[in-house]
């Protein structure tokens, strides 16, 4: 049965039925998944958080999400789950981070509550506070994790890596991949490593890792 009172199978326990193995997994990011509904809320936090000077009723507020200046490390750790965690829980049984494990947004565009809280240009850095939060919420709730993705040239930090000679982009690759599965290691145990090596026509995408490591 599912909230809204309909009747029927979640996806999730129509492939258990069919298949005797399946993973069946949804992208999500964090913010979606951590923050609270609005109308699930207690009155008293919407009060403090909502504008409600131009005449609005907040709390007839339905079906809505969490004001932006909701804080994600704060609510992630005391907040009930909201419908887009329940509905992952029923319909799926893997989640992948949709984001915020690639190599541009861990180093470079994304951080999170990193100390000095301004945006990092030096690849060593990283900050795992977003994947972190995704990947804990999934093993708390007996779900897999798949890490994506570790080489993409889409997502890689290309204006530093453009200046490096061919040797040292090869060794940064090799260091970020070796980081970052270090660091998930027993909590990610599949992982997309390459993703779209292949030109439309199946030749080998020419792209910053052709160009320089080859």
């Amino acid at each position: 049965m599912y909230e809204d009172g309909v009747d029927g199978d979640s996806l999730r326990e129509v492939l258990e039925k069919a298949c005797k193995r399946v993973d069946l997994g949804a992208a999500v990011i964090p913010k979606a998944l951590l923050n609270p509904d609005v109308d699930e809320l207690p009155l008293d936090i919407l009060l403090a958080h909502g504008d409600v000077s131009d005449g609005v009723d907040i709390r007839a507020l339905r079906e809505g999400v969490a004001p932006d200046d909701f804080n994600l490390h704060s609510m992630s750790t005391t907040a009930k789950s909201n419908r887009y965690s329940r509905t992952l829980q029923r319909e799926f049984n893997a989640v992948v981070v949709e984001h915020h494990l690639k190599w541009a947004p861990l180093c470079v565009s994304e951080p999170g509550p990193l100390a000095d809280g301004k945006p990092s240009d030096r690849l060593g850095r990283y900050d795992f506070h977003h994947a972190d939060a995704i990947v804990d919420w999934a093993i708390r709730h007996r779900m897999k994790a798949k890490g994506h993705v570790l080489c993409w040239h889409v997502t890689s930090p290309n204006t530093l890596l453009e200046d490096m000679p061919p040797a040292q982009v090869e060794e940064e690759l090799r260091r970020h991949i070796f980081t970052v599965m270090g660091h998930f290691r027993g909590r990610i145990r599949v992982w997309d490593v390459v993703n779209e090596a292949l030109a439309p026509d199946g030749s080998l995408a020419e792209n910053i890792f052709f160009r320089k490591p080859g």
